[in-house]
């Protein structure tokens, strides 16, 4: 009996739904080779079973906690062993044949050192072992530390495949190592090339709209000592922008691209503004109602993408680098607002409103460019891996 293939994909959960589509996006490719493989996905709050068992994925029996890391100890259980777990529908890091680490954002000064080290003796593991540990497009750095640039070189000497989504974050890159090998590459986000599939859950609009996404992170007390007084002037501008796109004949609709904490968010703005609101489970129906939007403005990294992809010029609230070079691949790079304001964010909705019809051309033509880059990213991959 041949022994299955499993590949396990890292970063992703079904809460978020940018995660959600980076996994659809790695399973797209992973499927267009029509080759077999098993899936396999780490437990997690946001990964919860029977949702992990839709996709019919197996269980990664490991263990994180701060700087306790077993998961490579769990891969040196007696086969036996091993073989009694797979019954139940787990398998150790030993069993796994290849990772695809579809974070996004999730290595840099921002986030705990420890997660940034683990995942360097992770990656020396499999490098080691002679396994692919690719990295899919997303944004890194920055690395100030010795530790942190000790554990960045490690991953860079030790990755099959490093795909950075901007320049700024190769440039984080560069400064670990004295000169970054071949197979770091720079690639744009791979979700732009997902299909929207619409259901019952769209609701139908009687008038135009526009997509309002917020971001609970962007205020929030946990990433931001001022959070309280950001909240309220990032409710305020969105709630400005609400207004006047009302006065325009354009209906604001907000999107709850996330869960709990962006409803909230939602709430709070809809108190200020007569609104619609939208909560759409599946990722792909979001980008399907996106789709149907006159623009979008965005506080999420793939609220916009999801709105761009699909030819909706979009307004971007940025809270990092990563905001800002997305922005420019589609040729909106103007439109990407750094210091969120109720004088700004009208400043550009009128802007965008002024110039939409030869917007809307340009970014469906920067669209189609950044889904052949996505093709062109998938066959490196396939070599890298032997398909």
């Amino acid at each position: 009996m041949t022994k299955p293939y499993f590949i396990e994909i890292k970063g992703v959960q079904f809460r978020n739904k940018g995660a959600y589509l980076m996994l659809l996006a790695c399973l797209q490719g992973l499927k267009a080779k029509d080759k077999a493989f098993e899936l396999v996905l780490s437990p997690g709050p946001n990964l919860p079973y029977p949702e992990r068992a839709r996709h019919g994925a197996w269980q990664k029996l490991a263990f994180r906690r701060k700087g306790i890391d077993v998961t490579g100890l769990l891969g040196k259980l007696p086969g036996g062993l091993r073989n009694l777990f797979k019954r139940y529908g787990m398998v150790t890091e030993r069993d796994v044949d290849l990772v695809l680490e579809a974070s996004g954002f999730a290595y840099g000064d921002q986030w705990p050192l420890t997660f940034l080290q683990n995942t360097a003796k992770e990656v020396v593991r499999f490098g080691q072992a002679g396994k692919p540990f690719i990295f899919m497009p997303q944004a890194f750095g920055p690395f100030t530390s010795k530790e942190s640039k000790a554990a960045m070189r490690d991953i860079i000497h030790h990755a099959r495949l490093i795909f950075v989504r901007d320049p700024v974050s190769l440039k984080h890159l560069q400064s670990c190592v004295e000169v970054l090998p071949e197979h770091v590459v720079l690639t744009p986000d791979f979700t732009v090339g997902l299909s929207p599939i619409g259901n019952q859950e769209l609701p139908e609009l009687d008038m135009p709209f526009a997509a309002l996404i917020p971001n609970s992170k962007v205020v929030s007390k946990y990433n931001h000592a001022n959070a309280e007084a950001m909240r309220q002037q990032y409710v305020m501008a969105f709630a400005a922008a609400a207004d006047y796109l009302t006065v325009l004949g354009i209906q604001p609709v907000l999107v709850n691209h996330e869960g709990k904490e962006d409803a909230e968010l939602c709430a709070e703005i809809a108190a200020l503004s007569p609104c619609g609101l939208v909560q759409i489970e599946d990722p792909l129906a979001v980008k399907a109602f996106i789709g149907k939007a006159e623009l979008a403005i965005s506080s999420r990294f793939h609220g916009a993408v999801n709105a761009l992809s699909q030819g909706v010029p979009c307004i971007a609230t940025s809270w990092s680098h990563k905001y800002h070079a997305m922005m420019s691949d589609f040729g909106m790079g103007k439109f990407c607002v750094e210091e969120l304001t109720e004088d700004n964010l009208l400043r550009s909705v009128a802007e965008l409103i002024e110039q939409k019809e030869a917007l809307t051309k340009e970014v469906a033509l920067k669209a189609t460019s950044l889904k052949q880059q996505n093709k062109l990213m998938w066959q490196r991959l396939y070599r890298a891996i032997g398909w």
